[in-house]
């Protein structure tokens, strides 16, 4: 995967541009990369109908529908075949067959300190916060990345699991797996990355979103030794109430909040920031505008040495 084409202008095709490993090109690319997780009955067809052109062009493919796999369509399966093309989809419900010997092992133990990236909601920074953490430690440290995009391995994090399509009894075993896989080369520490929140709906019917439902599975498989919130609201109350369970249910505390600060005033920001952190007692972070960006990294650092 040299150049790249996307489907659509979107939040993943967002992150693909900012820490995506991949030129793209959308004129000259080798492969395609269909970035719209959640599909209509309208969508389904355009999405067919897509992935058939750009087989024929003989670009490689890259699916990030959740619940439509070129994997399980025998007509775009034969299409590959036929025109030599490559294709993955990065939405795998048997993923727990990989990863669950990982999974057996990690009963007995995972040596690596690990912190989960937990959110207020599905546009928290989650997935931002984690980037921007994984530039800024990988100078210092040996870091191993669990993400939960489908975007994850295009940004050069080393597991991805897509956990809304893995069959419930198995998901957090399967986030677990990926864990322990990582700790066996070793790593300083483990980062993964969450999604949507813990109080997120649970019933999008038909979306293939899971909700807290998905946040709760991911925040239980983790195991993590400590935790950070990523929140896009600037009410207190509901981060506290997101810290409280979250420390709740892991048993282990939220060392800082990254704050998505896309609904803020500029001007105000710095000032609005540190009374959040003040209020909160804990780092407030902007980690795009680097806002106590240094504060955050000392304390992951510190924790890693206690």
């Amino acid at each position: 995967m040299k150049r790249v084409n996307l489907s659509h202008h979107d939040k993943v095709a967002n992150g693909i541009r900012l820490f995506g490993n991949t030129l793209i090109d959308e004129l000259n690319y080798d492969t395609f990369i269909w970035t719209k997780e959640i599909l209509g009955p309208e969508d389904v067809k355009i999405w067919k109908k897509t992935i058939e052109e750009e087989i024929k062009k003989g670009n490689n493919i890259y699916n990030m529908a959740r619940l439509c796999r070129v994997g399980e369509n025998d007509d775009l399966k034969d299409l590959a075949l036929k025109y030599g093309v490559k294709y993955y989809d990065s939405s795998d419900p048997k993923k727990y067959d990989e990863l669950q010997v990982y999974a057996k092992t990690g009963l007995d133990g995972v040596n690596t300190k690990v912190m989960t990236i937990m959110g207020t909601s599905r546009q928290s920074g989650k997935f931002t916060t984690c980037m921007i953490l994984k530039k800024e430690l990988e100078k210092r440290i040996n870091l191993g990345i669990v993400g939960t995009e489908p975007q994850s391995l295009i940004c050069g994090i080393d597991e991805m699991v897509v956990p809304q399509t893995i069959e419930t009894c198995h998901c957090a075993s399967t986030i677990f797996g990926a864990v322990k896989k990582l700790d066996t080369k070793n790593r300083d520490l483990i980062i993964v990355s969450s999604q949507t929140g813990i109080f997120a709906d649970t019933l999008e019917v038909g979306t293939g979103r899971g909700g807290g439902l998905i946040s709760i599975a991911v925040l239980f498989g983790s195991k993590p030794d400590f935790t950070i919130l990523a929140s896009d609201k600037q009410d207190l109350e509901i981060i506290k109430k997101n810290i409280s369970a979250i420390e709740l249910l892991s048993g282990k505390p939220v060392i800082a909040v990254t704050l998505n600060s896309r609904c803020m005033r500029e001007e105000n920001l710095e000032e609005s920031i540190e009374k959040m952190s003040k209020e909160l007692a804990l780092p407030v972070v902007d980690v795009l505008k680097g806002i106590n960006l240094d504060k955050l990294i000392n304390e992951i650092l510190l924790k890693l040495k206690n």
